[in-house]
């Protein structure tokens, strides 16, 4: 299955958010991101709302959307739903796509690039009962909460505070 490309997904949607970024790498993750076959890749993640909370997941000191890499063989919809709940435990539908990013790395002191999607949807669970081992073996998930407030530490926590403000 081929993946859609960022114009074709948000124009399945309404009111989808876009955002574009370029970022500079030092070369060693640079490489890493090549290697890992980002080139053209998508992430996907999904902001999960419940009477007026956000469903997130922390790695180390970072609260995030829960979210990771799309397979080969998903829709992005069908891969935010299966990322939520191999993250969190929760079965979840999705309702809308909420912002589509497409981040530009290049290697610092260079001009070799690599291009790389994430599409956050916005989605509502079936329940809210949380994993009691959250993640699979090999991720770095600590824990998972339903947050009132977006923490200060969020990775993009300007859009993730976005979102929620439009979709809570």
């Amino acid at each position: 299955m081929s993946h859609p490309t960022p114009d074709e997904l948000a124009a399945r949607y309404d009111d989808v958010y876009r955002k574009s970024e370029r970022i500079d790498l030092d070369p060693e993750r640079f490489d890493r991101g090549r290697e890992r076959g980002d080139d053209g890749g998508w992430g996907i993640g999904a902001l999960v709302a419940d009477d007026g909370r956000v469903l997130l997941v922390r790695e180390g000191d970072t609260w995030l959307l829960p979210g990771g890499r799309l397979e080969p063989s998903e829709s992005p919809a069908a891969g935010a739903v299966r990322e939520v709940r191999e993250e969190t435990g929760v079965d979840v539908e999705i309702v809308g796509l909420g912002a589509v990013a497409e981040q530009t790395f290049r290697r610092a002191g260079g001009d070799a690039t690599y291009t790389f999607h994430f599409a956050t949807f916005l989605a509502e669970p079936s329940s809210t009962d949380l994993a009691a081992d959250p993640g699979r073996p090999d991720e770095g998930i600590d824990e998972v909460a339903w947050r009132e407030t977006i923490p200060e530490a969020t990775f993009d926590r300007d859009l993730v505070v976005r979102l929620a403000r439009e979709f809570i």
